[in-house]
């Protein structure tokens, strides 16, 4: 053993660095035979050919062919795993033009990992006997570059480990996600040796990817638009949830984001998801100016990065749901309060106001008031009026009124309001439109009184909206163990910060408005376990779905 080291005189720095091994290889073995070309070649498992790793005396153009199994003496060797010797005259080759060439092929064990090759400008040069010396310096090779690949994976791991551990530190530390996001970019992009990294977030509602973190990527890149998620290579990593890659971008199938890294000269590239258990939060990409095949351990690494991003994603949603929930249950504390206060104020007024309300009624009684006092008079009995009702409307949302569950049908609720509403939609040129189920066949587990008033309440608000006139639409629909109560109208709508606050008590735009229904809406939905959404758009009218559940017990007649 110690003989077969001094022949190939490796050093062990040399193991640090496959490609410098290689050189020391080709020096040593074009010494020993004398010859003025020698190349080393390894094997692509991904194409099924031979291409050059470290040549000696061979010209640019000849260093860049590359040798499908069994062309010329390189790729005859390598489909036969036996050394050989040719008169390039009579058989091509790969170093030069005219001379003698021989290869030996660099083997572990059954697989096949490269050929090594000589060549001179001398015709007939090697003699029998020779191509097995040659074979004997392939098998040392191939047994140093193997020790020297193994370094390099070890060191390779060892790196992916730190960079791993990195990320986690910056997770443990609680950086913001988006400085981790771009450690994550960048740490993919250093280790796979990429020129681009790419960072993309899910929108699950548009069902979009958009651009977050970008390493190595033009402006063009940088400014490109939100990328369908059925449009491209990048969706079919979110839907599928499993990592995605391309060893030539020219030749494969073009979409956005695949042509895009092909503008940015990209050749191949590697996607994976930022996946949690239970969603699909994002992609992670990068791209190599070259082609190739990513390896099993970088897939994992770039893999195991991704997962480190999510958590980092996922942690900021927790936080920033901790943070609402904390507002949340403040401004319940808040609510609860002024309730509580609203309440003991209204039961205060309430007695006074109905004493005062009798005695007006005696006091007015047997008067002969003028046209003008008249109107007067009228105008205070109907404020009494509406401060009763105000009164009485604080005293429901203040007090525990808990439903009296039963079998509810959820199309009798809409046509109970119909016909509460239908002298008022006719007298406003409002057309009122429904899709109903037939009778029976959506069944709510609820208190009837409550959900006509809930659904009452949006009428009158869609109605309010609608004063030019306008459409009224009402509709019912079974949805699995729900039902879905729609209302919708044509009216002048609402932008998004408006919407957002709409079920905020005592929150209104109409004048005279209590801002009380809204809330009272969402406490009914939400004593009866249901949910509700509002849509709207100012200009385009506002659409309110409640989901309720269905009646599970047996049907009563």
């Amino acid at each position: 053993m110690k003989e077969e080291k001094t022949r190939l005189e490796i050093q062990p720095q040399d193991l640090w660095r496959p490609q410098r091994l290689g050189q020391r290889i080709l020096e040593r073995v074009q010494k020993k035979f004398q010859v003025e070309r020698a190349a080393l070649y390894l094997f692509n498992p991904s194409r099924g050919d031979l291409e050059v790793e470290a040549a000696v005396g061979v010209g640019r153009a000849r260093r860049a062919r590359r040798f499908p199994l069994g062309e010329g003496v390189v790729g005859w060797v390598g489909s036969r795993g036996k050394a050989a010797r040719a008169d390039l005259n009579e058989f091509p080759g790969g170093l030069g033009e005219g001379g003698s060439e021989m290869a030996a092929p660099l083997s572990e064990g059954e697989n096949l990992l490269g050929v090594l090759a000589v060549g001179t400008r001398k015709k007939n040069y090697f003699q029998p006997g020779q191509e097995e010396e040659l074979a004997d310096w392939a098998r040392e090779a191939a047994g140093w570059l193997g020790l020297a690949w193994r370094v390099a994976g070890t060191r390779e791991e060892g790196a992916r480990s730190a960079a791993l551990a990195a990320v986690g530190a910056a997770i443990g530390a609680e950086e913001t996600a988006s400085a981790i996001l771009s450690k994550v970019a960048r740490e993919s992009a250093r280790l796979c040796e990429a020129s681009l990294a790419s960072l993309f977030l899910s929108d699950l509602k548009s069902e979009e990817l958009r651009l977050e973190v970008c390493v190595g990527g033009s402006r063009r890149y940088r400014m490109q638009p939100p990328l369908g998620v059925t449009e491209t290579a990048l969706g079919y990593v979110v839907r599928r949830r499993r990592p995605f890659s391309v060893h030539h971008v020219s030749e494969s199938p073009q979409d956005p984001h695949t042509e895009l890294l092909r503008r940015e000269g990209m050749e191949a590239f590697l996607a994976v998801p930022l996946a949690t258990k239970n969603e699909v939060l994002g992609v992670l990409c990068i791209g190599t100016e070259k082609t190739r095949r990513f390896s099993d351990a970088e897939i994992r690494l770039v893999e195991g990065l991704a997962g480190l991003a999510a958590a980092a994603l996922q942690r900021t949603k927790l936080a920033t749901r901790l943070d609402q929930t904390e507002e949340e249950l403040r401004s319940r504390e808040r609510l609860s309060s002024l309730g509580m206060l609203a309440a003991e104020v209204a039961h205060e007024v309430r007695n006074p106001l109905a004493i005062v309300r009798m005695l007006w009624h005696t006091a007015i009684r047997g008067l002969q008031p003028g046209e003008d006092q008249a109107r007067d008079l009228r105008l205070i009995e109907t404020k009494l009026g509406q401060m009763n009702h105000i009164l009485d409307r604080i005293l429901n949302l203040a007090r525990s009124a808990d439903p009296q569950m039963g079998e509810v049908d959820a199309r009798e609720v809409i046509e109970e309001v119909i016909l509460l509403t239908r002298s008022k939609c006719s007298a406003a040129h409002i057309r009122i439109s429904c899709k109903l189920p037939p009778p029976g066949a959506a069944r709510i587990r609820g208190d009837r009184p409550q959900l006509e008033q809930a659904v009452l309440n949006l009428v009158l608000n869609a109605l309010e909206a609608m004063r030019e006139g306008g459409e009224l639409k009402l509709g019912v629909r079974v949805e699995g163990d729900a039902v879905r109560l729609t209302v919708q109208d044509t009216g002048k709508g609402m932008g998004k910060e408006v919407a957002a606050r709409l079920f905020e008590p005592f929150l209104t735009r109409r004048p005279g408005g209590t801002g009380l229904g809204m809330a009272l809406v969402r406490r009914t939905v939400e004593a009866h376990s249901g949910s509700v959404r509002v849509r709207s758009k100012i200009g385009q009218g506002t659409r309110v779905e409640i989901l309720l559940p269905v009646w599970a017990g047996e049907k009563t007649n």
